[in-house]
This record gives structure tokens, sequence and C-alpha cells, in this order.
């Protein structure tokens, strides 16, 4: 659980700040897709900084990355708290991302470390439904925060968070790399290990699996703040209980997916059903946001969109690290960077071209799924011609 933790930092970091977008967007004068880098900008300081986190963690070990990089998100979120502008506000939040990295990278390779890829996958399930408790609250606690207090009050919070979790870290958790299977720390060394890691056959098929999963769930989390409160017209309360509504849904998936792997079902076929389970929630949100159904033809399609989701990651990152175990905190960081920035690229684009409009963000939505199909059937089909 304290792995699940750990990973719940990007959550949180994310989730509380949404009902504020809006609000930033008003009080520094700016227009919602500036607003919305804050998100973003976010996103790729965490995606890029987990290429340098990764390498590190297998050169240093595992518990001393960890430290370091909460340590740089605890002060990225004071430095948020006390921003002037838009502009230092943004520049914090990519520290603050850059300080998030380390805690998933190392979530996930500690893990590997430890379990063979079946049982991996089904940890990662664990972790990433109590990880999906995050969404859940995180939206309500920001609105809350909102309410009572302001904006700056959101990241103050979650600086105080990233010191509860350094203290958590550091007393629960061992280091699972011993000195003997640590790399020499060197740039020729990094960049070998990177090559390595995508020149091996079976890791690339299903970490695309995952970024274009990931990519119509973050166009979802970036554009629902417009989409819900301007679009549909949804007060803040209600779509905090919305966003709640998918956090849960992505939970059921996970823990559905966790089941299934104990019962003995393989993490490809996994990865294909929870592909076909986004294919339907994708196809249905194209009809249901065309349709004068309302706020059910939007929130039931997506329920299902992040119900395949849940079943669909655990399961192509066990897979995408199956080969490498020698170099899981790399592996661990290639499918983070990845996956990041492709959830930020699907964020700010759905946002800046779609705004409040459900249909243009159905559209993304819909192409993401198909495309996480066709890519989960030829990494079955992959294995099976090996």
């Amino acid at each position: 659980m304290s792995l699940a933790a750990l990973t719940a930092v990007v959550a949180l970091s994310i989730d509380m700040s949404l009902p504020a977008q809006p609000v930033l967007a008003r009080v520094f004068d700016v227009d919602p897709e500036d607003a919305q880098l804050t998100l973003s900008l976010f996103m790729i300081g965490f995606a890029g900084c987990q290429i340098v986190v990764g390498y590190f963690a297998d050169a240093w070990g595992r518990r001393r990355v960890i430290a370091g990089g909460l340590v740089v998100f605890v002060i990225g979120g004071i430095g948020c708290a006390i921003s002037p502008s838009i502009e230092i506000l943004i520049a914090c939040r990519v520290l603050q991302g850059a300080g998030a990295a380390a805690g998933p990278v190392v979530a996930r390779a500690m893990v590997r470390d430890t379990q063979p890829a079946a049982q991996a996958a089904g940890i990662l399930s664990t972790m990433l439904a109590a990880l999906a408790i995050a969404p859940m609250i995180a939206p309500m606690i920001g609105s809350g925060l909102l309410d009572v207090l302001d904006w700056r009050a959101i990241f103050a919070t979650l600086a105080v968070a990233g010191v509860a979790m350094l203290v958590l870290a550091r007393t629960t958790l061992s280091e699972t790399l011993p000195v003997e299977r640590r790399t020499t720390a060197s740039l020729g060394g990094m960049l070998a290990s990177y090559k390595r890691f995508f020149a091996t056959p079976g890791t690339r098929l299903p970490m695309l699996v995952f970024c274009a999963t990931f990519a119509g769930q973050f166009a979802y989390i970036a554009d629902s703040p417009f989409v819900l409160l301007e679009g549909y017209q949804v007060s803040p309360t209600a779509y905090a209980f919305y966003f709640a509504s998918t956090a849960l849904a992505l939970m059921l998936g996970s823990m559905t997916g966790g089941r299934m792997l104990r019962a003995g079902r393989a993490p490809r076929m996994m990865i294909v059903i929870g592909t076909v389970i986004l294919g339907i929630g994708g196809g249905l949100l194209a009809l249901g946001t065309h349709l004068p159904l309302g706020i059910a033809g939007f929130m039931v399609p997506m329920a299902i969109y992040f119900f395949g989701a849940g079943i669909t990651a655990p399961s192509a990152t066990a897979l995408t690290m199956e080969p490498v175990p020698e170099i899981a905190g790399t592996a661990s960081a290639a499918i983070g960077c990845a996956v990041m920035i492709s959830g930020a690229l699907s964020g700010y684009l759905t946002t800046r071209i779609g705004g409040s409009d459900p249909a243009v963000f159905s559209g993304v939505v819909a192409v993401m799924s198909a495309i996480a199909l066709v890519l989960a059937l030829l990494t079955l089909l992959g294995r099976r011609l090996r």
C-alpha cells in the first residue's frame, strides 16, 4: 500500500487542481488553454524527468531516488502556492511534476524487482485499484478548498502531502535492488540502457497500448472541467461527483482485471479484453454526445472506458517490463515518459481544439480506443508468431 500511495502523488497533483482550472483562467485573465498548461506542462515535467529518475534508480537504488524526488515535489508545491503570475505557476508546476516522477517509476520497478510478469500484473492491478481512490476524493478536496479558502490552498495541501509521503517512504519501504545488481551511472550508460530497452522484442507494442489508452483518459481529465462545468453547466460539487464515478469505474476495472489474472488469464489476453471494452465505451460516447441524451450520454460511456482502462493498463505495463527485468527502472521510466507525453499532448490539444464541446472530445476518445484495440491485437498476434 505504500507503493500505491507513492503512485497516488501524481493523481492528487492533477485531480485536486481540476476544479481550479476555470478559476485560474479568470484570476490570471488568460484563455482556458493557457490555464490548462498547468496540467499539461506538469505532465511534461513528470514525463521528462522519468528518463533520468529511472536510470538513476537502476544505478543508485530505489529508496534514495524516491526521497530526492519527493523533496523536489514539496519545493515545487510551495512555489505553486505563492506564485504571483500564471508564468511562475506553470514553471513551479513543471518542477512539481519533475519531483513527482520518482514515485510511480520506482514503485513499478520495485514490483518488477520481486515478481514475474503475471504476478506483477496482478500486483499492479491491486495498486491501480488503491490508486483510483485518489481521483475519487481529490476533486472533492480541491472543490472544498476553493470554497473555504482559494486556489493557493490546493497547492499548499499538495506540499504537505509530499512531506507525509516522504516520511512514509523512509519508514516503510525496504531497498529491493542489491548493490551488486546496480549499474554505473554515466551518460553513455543511460543511453545504452534505453537503446537496449527499445531494441528488445516485446517491449514496444504493449507500451503503445498503454499510451493510446491513457491518451483517452487524460483527454477526459484535462477537458472535463470545461466540458462538464461549462458545456453541461453542472455545479462544482456535481463535477466532483461525476469525476469520482469514473475513478470508481477505473478501480472496479482494475479489481476485475486482478481477479482474472489470479484465475489464470494471460496478460496478453487481458489487454485485448480491456481494449475491447475501451472500444465499446468510445463508440457509445461518440453516439451519446450526438444524441439528445444529456449528461448520461457522456458519463455512462466514460465509465465504461475507464473500466476498460483499469483492465488494460496493469497488464500492458507488466508485458512491457517482462523482457528486461535487469533494467526495470529504465523500463518503468520509458513507460511512464511515453504514457505521460501521450496524455499531455492529448489533453492540451483536446482542450485547445474542442474547449467545452462534448462532440470534439468524444471524437478523441473514440479514436484512441480504436488505436488501443488494434495495438492490443497486434501484441497478441506478435506473441503467437514468436
